[in-house]
């Protein structure tokens, strides 16, 4: 008896030896991106900072060496294109930031990935690249450059004109020759949301667009033209493909040796569909354009962060490998290793934290000691090729399908008084449950039901659902404050179902409103009302919103919209759909349908 309890004792040791030495073994990515402004001034302290990084047991370094049309390091490639040779800060100082960060970092075996920010060039002025290539500016839809958010204007380049991508694919050979770094990574390879600015309207790729579809581009509306619209989100998209394409050439041919990856917004595709970034990043993994995506799936609630892994893992090639965007500003040490854990069961390859100086020494012990106990190898070029296992949430989901989910809106003779207090009118709604989470993982807990009802001024909408009022959490109080960050509800409507545009109303459960568009952000401001009930753990909301502040004129009796509802639970952590989105909230190509009933 003795020696079978030993030789199980001896079977589960070795058994565990063996799994341990294989997790051990497994390659990890375990980033830290390092921003131009946390770069020291002195070679010590560089170390020191490299040094730092190490102890908490990364083992890859993305560090910042072109921003705002400069470099970290000396360029005679710059200088030759009449750009000044290097950033003035350590040009005074006398010293190569990059070079002492290969040094160091390849003594201690992490890895080194030149970060360049691509696009976005010029912060309250054009900055040198501009000032020497104006033609280069990506020109909005009223003929402005950049765009302005809160006191500063920022400045962008287009990707469509030549010059473009020679200027780049030579300013990467450069430095993937001169230093021994192990990546390029491409940040800002995008346009800005538009929301803050519809790009790319030069007067060529207007007149271009215009000759092919008979219509100026600046002209279209994704409310009254939605195809047009569409095509027009497909030209610029392509544009950033066919810029991709040409440097990933000129890269693998030049430098093969290196890991190509690139920074990417985690939803917003196909571009004909919904503008976003017109990053179609899908596409560029079909290609093989890149070696792994670094998505940007930043989010200080971890499960919206399980949800856009989910999203990722839904569109993005299986074969195409991925690193986790971590943001790490102010973000609690039990949040970074709940996320850091959540990407391993996305079978992410890695992740990468955002970013340097919001890392306190706190925080790198807890990483060594917690999630980051271990230093794996990084993913080499040859193992980032091998395809990827899926996790088993994960279901084909095509994105122009049409979703199951209908509704009726009923005519009511009768207005209703938003007010909470849910009238007899609403017995005769069409009641809609089966809210699912946006993290794959069935039904959310709590029942949420959603019904509407219109008439010849409103569309009005009523939740019902249960929830303790002492497990209520919000924070917004004021009108436009960020209430979907609180136990809420939120609408989108996308009218004549463009699946292209979407508004988006959102009510917390103390009833502070915020709303936006896809084109105006938080801009727009609809004139609607809501009130809140709450009585024995019953909430109940209502909602009216007239047609003059969506559509101008009240729809027709079997006109159709888009729609979706959500619902963000705090306590419990459920974020929850009506028509499901994998992952992520705004996409109107995945919304449900409401029917208008015939008065």
């Amino acid at each position: 008896m003795k020696r079978f309890v030993l030789s199980l004792i001896v079977s589960f040791c070795l058994g565990w030896l063996c799994f341990c030495s294989a997790v051990c073994a497994a390659t990890f990515f375990q980033g830290i991106w390092i921003d131009v402004r946390s770069i020291p001034l002195t070679e010590d302290g560089i170390r020191d900072m490299v040094r730092r990084v190490h102890s908490a047991n990364f083992n890859a370094i993305l560090v910042e060496s072109f921003y705002l049309g400069e470099t970290i390091y000396p360029s005679p490639f710059l200088s030759s294109q009449g750009l000044p040779s290097q950033m003035s800060t350590f040009e005074e100082a006398g010293i190569d930031p990059l070079k002492i960060i290969v040094e160091e970092a390849h003594r201690l075996s992490l890895q080194v990935h030149v970060w360049f920010d691509m696009f976005y060039v010029g912060l309250n002025e054009p900055g040198a690249l501009l000032s020497r290539y104006p033609q280069w500016s990506a020109i909005n839809r009223d003929g402005s450059t950049g765009y302005q958010q809160g006191n500063n204007h920022f400045f962008w380049i287009c990707p469509e004109h030549p010059e473009v991508k020679e200027f780049y694919s030579q300013l990467f050979q450069e430095v993937g020759k001169n230093y021994p770094i192990d990546g390029i990574h491409l940040d800002y390879l995008r346009f800005p949301d538009p929301t803050l600015a519809d790009a790319c309207y030069a007067s060529e790729h207007c007149q271009k667009f215009e000759e092919e579809y008979g219509v100026d581009p600046r002209e279209i509306s994704p409310l009254n033209q939605p195809a047009l619209y569409r095509e027009w989100n497909k030209t610029r998209a392509q544009f950033l493909t066919d810029f991709v394409t040409y440097i990933s050439e000129e890269l693998r041919h030049s430098l093969p040796h290196l890991i190509f990856s690139c920074a990417v917004k985690p939803q917003g595709f196909p571009e004909e569909l919904n503008p976003r970034s017109l990053q179609d990043w899908p596409r560029w993994a079909e290609l093989g354009l890149f070696d792994v995506f670094i998505p940007m799936t930043y989010s200080s609630r971890p499960p919206e962060f399980k949800g856009l892994l989910l999203w990722i893992n839904t569109f993005l090639s299986s074969s195409a490998p991925f690193y986790s965007g971590i943001w790490g500003v102010n973000l609690s040490d039990h949040s970074i290793a709940r996320e850091i854990a959540i990407a391993r069961e996305a079978k992410s390859q890695g992740v990468s934290i955002f970013a340097y100086p919001y890392l306190t020494d706190q925080t790198l012990s807890f990483l060594a000691a917690g999630p980051f106990h271990e230093k794996p190898s990084p993913p080499t070029i040859e193992e980032l090729s091998v395809p990827r296992e899926l996790p088993p949430e994960v279901k084909p989901v095509s994105y122009y399908q049409e979703n199951a989910r209908r509704v009726t809106a009923l005519y009511t003779g009768t207005p209703v008084v938003p007010d909470g207090v849910l009238e007899e009118i609403w017995e005769s709604a069409h009641w809609q449950a089966d809210f699912t989470l946006i993290t794959g993982e069935g039904e959310a807990s709590q029942d949420t039901r959603v019904a509407l009802l219109y008439d010849s001024q409103n569309l009005y909408v009523a939740f019902f659902f249960e929830k303790n009022p002492d497990e209520v959490v919000f924070s917004v109080t004021q009108r436009d404050g960020p209430a979907f960050y609180d136990d809420s509800v939120e609408i989108f409507l996308d009218p004549g179902k463009s699946k292209s545009f979407y508004y988006q109303l959102v009510t917390n459960l103390v009833g502070a409103q915020y709303d936006g568009s896809s084109l105006q952000g938080a801009a727009w401001n609809g004139n609607w009302k809501a009130g809140v009930m709450e009585e024995n753990h019953l909430y109940s909301l209502e909602v009216a919103i007239p047609f003059s502040e969506i559509t101008k004129e009240p729809p027709s009796g079997g006109e159709e919209w888009g729609i979706n509802f959500y619902r963000n639970n705090l306590k419990q952590e459920e974020f929850s759909a009506w028509s499901p989105t994998p992952g992520v909230y705004a996409v109107p190509s995945l919304f449900g349908t409401v029917e208008f009933s015939v008065p």
